[in-house]
């Protein structure tokens, strides 16, 4: 097994329950949100770590979708940090539409109309990293909402 898969397996982000390639696409979006909070260029900070962990097409993807979801931004995104065991419902759209955009790209429009003002690039783009994480060995589950999956955020 490469170092990128066991550097996977050590992921526990989020709730319960999530699978790596969730976990993944939660911990590039936290990451992305906390640079964006302190200044820094998340692109510097997203874009070797994934690569590490899963693949070059991975991360350029994903930074892809960041950056399209970012320009399309119809209101500020609500995202935890990194050591909150539960997500926001913004994070859990983001992750759900990753998941089903390859099967249901409606329904993934629907999960992003609320994040985006124009839906069609953000979710051609969750797809094909969908397709980039399978295709890295960290397949996307097709999971449809879960209210019970986002408890509050831990006070900091």
């Amino acid at each position: 097994m490469r170092p990128g898969p066991l550097a996977a397996a050590s992921l526990r982000i989020g709730p319960a329950g999530l699978a790596l390639s969730e976990q993944l696409v939660l911990a590039g979006l936290r990451t992305w949100a906390r640079a964006r909070m302190v200044g820094e260029e998340p692109r510097a900070l997203i874009r070797p770590s994934l690569t590490h962990v899963a693949s070059r097409p991975v991360a350029s993807v994903f930074v892809a979708m960041m950056e399209s979801i970012e320009r399309e931004a119809a209101r500020a995104m609500q995202v935890h940090c990194v050591a909150c065991g539960g997500y926001s419902y913004d994070e859990q759209r983001v992750v759900l539409a990753c998941g089903l955009a390859r099967v249901a790209p409606d329904v993934s429009m629907q999960l992003l109309g609320p994040l985006v003002k124009q839906r069609e690039a953000p979710v051609l783009l969750a797809r094909t990293l969908n397709i980039a994480l399978g295709n890295a060995g960290f397949p996307m589950p097709v999971r449809m909402w879960d209210d019970e999956a986002c408890p509050a955020a831990t006070l900091h």
